[in-house]
């Protein structure tokens, strides 16, 4: 072979293997063949990282996925979203495709979400609004007026979902306004968004609404908003909602008074019990009464120790009278000694003990000389301890040499014996 030939096939074996630099200087900035192809296998590659995070459920690996995708062009990160956020027909594939939108912040990405919000699956528009959170911007701004002002109240009731989400106090006229809305599912819907996003400029629109409201339900929300936001101004209306014909406004409205927690409660929940017949609303009102330690006219909870048939209801009435000094509740104390069950003659000789007076201990002592229950006589005798009288010891020393039951004349024993020790 001639010297001019294989200088020809060593220079073409050199084109081939040297090509691909001397084409970057190329006329026109064409890239050469083989970066063409690099570049289409980092499309390949970032598709398989898309679909890979779309799939994983675990925070952390997501994250790592992320911050690997984060090294691509931004631009055909996005695009490659949007497209597999067009072509998903199924709920779930939307749903994992906006949420993985999220962790990217593109621009472009706010309008085909933003009409997402209507969509008629609660899952896409929760997933959208949560995103556009994240994402959004005021393009927003005409979509959400478009729907506060839809003829079509589920649209509006979309709204209202949305800005549970994205909340922005330009909305807060729009939002409110829909307390006047003809449809009382709207009107809760935003009590509700109200108490959610804890919006306490509003409580003035919720308190008129629980006393206000031509519907029931809508009362109710906003009377549970007061309790959640423990708004202590309400407190006025929830007194008042106390006394309504509707048992579960009433209900309701001794919940919100138990969430707020307030001494100047005590009154209208001890004046209630006097009038109130629903068994559930009279316990409610006892456990709030007796987690303040407090309580106020007594002539209703009197009136459940001395008739009401359930037996847990005048266990907790006899309780709560333990808080009061007046003579009414030890008269009431007084004759709950002689109640059927013996839990609540137990309970009453625990709340005599509190009066620390002469006349409830004449009360357990004559208990301690009659009653057959070793329980119920526990009980009086923790309570002659607790008022502690020196002159209860003769007494005690004679219910001692004639007590037969082996347990409770061993408690009798040990009080002489700190009785002794103390006054002796």
């Amino acid at each position: 072979m001639s010297m001019v030939k294989k200088h020809i096939i060593i220079s073409v074996a050199g084109f081939i293997v040297l090509a691909p630099l001397l084409l970057l200087h190329a006329p026109g900035g064409m890239a050469p063949p083989s970066l063409a192809a690099a570049e289409g296998f980092s499309s390949r590659e970032m598709n398989g990282l898309i679909d890979r995070l779309m799939e994983e459920t675990d925070g952390v690996k997501r994250q790592e996925l992320v911050k690997l995708l984060r090294a691509y062009p931004e631009d055909e990160v996005g695009t490659r979203w949007l497209d597999l956020l067009d072509g998903a027909v199924r709920v779930s594939t939307t749903v994992r495709v906006i949420d993985g939108m999220a962790e990217f912040a593109d621009r472009r990405f706010v309008p085909p979400l933003a009409r997402l919000l209507v969509s008629p699956h609660y899952a896409i528009r929760k997933s959208a609004a949560r995103t556009l959170k994240k994402t959004g911007d005021d393009r927003l701004y005409p979509v959400i007026l478009g729907m506060v002002n839809s003829s079509n109240p589920v649209h509006r009731i979309y709204f209202i979902e949305a800005m549970n989400y994205l909340y922005d106090r330009r909305f807060y006229q729009s939002l409110t306004g829909l307390l006047r809305d003809d449809n009382k599912s709207i009107r809760i819907y935003v009590i509700n968004c109200l108490k959610e996003n804890r919006i306490t400029e509003s409580l003035g629109y919720i308190r008129a609404a629980a006393m206000n409201d031509g519907n029931d339900e809508v009362r109710i929300a906003a009377i549970e908003a007061i309790g959640d936001l423990r708004d202590g101004i309400g407190l006025g209306v929830l007194h008042a909602t106390l006394n309504d014909e509707n048992r579960d406004v009433r209900c309701e409205s001794v919940r919100s008074i138990g969430r707020i927690n307030s001494f100047a409660s005590v009154n209208a929940l001890s004046l209630r019990m006097a009038q109130e017949d629903e068994n559930e609303i009279k316990e409610l009102i006892l456990d709030i009464l007796a987690g303040l330690g407090r309580v106020g006219d007594v002539r209703g909870i009197e009136r459940v120790l001395r008739t009401d048939a359930q037996q847990g209801l005048r266990i907790k009435a006899a309780h709560v009278l333990g808080f009061s000094a007046s003579p009414l509740a030890l008269a009431a104390l007084r004759d709950g000694i002689g109640d059927t069950d013996f839990r609540v003659r137990a309970e009453v000789c625990n709340s005599l003990g509190n009066f620390r007076n002469r006349q409830s201990l004449a009360v357990l002592l004559d208990v301690l000389g009659k009653e057959d229950h070793v329980y119920v006589k526990s009980a009086a005798l923790y309570s002659i301890r607790r008022i502690n009288d020196r002159k209860s010891l003769v007494e005690l020393f004679d219910f001692y040499t004639e007590e037969k039951d082996p347990i409770f004349r061993e408690l009798l024993r040990t009080t002489i014996r700190e009785y002794i020790g103390r006054y002796i």
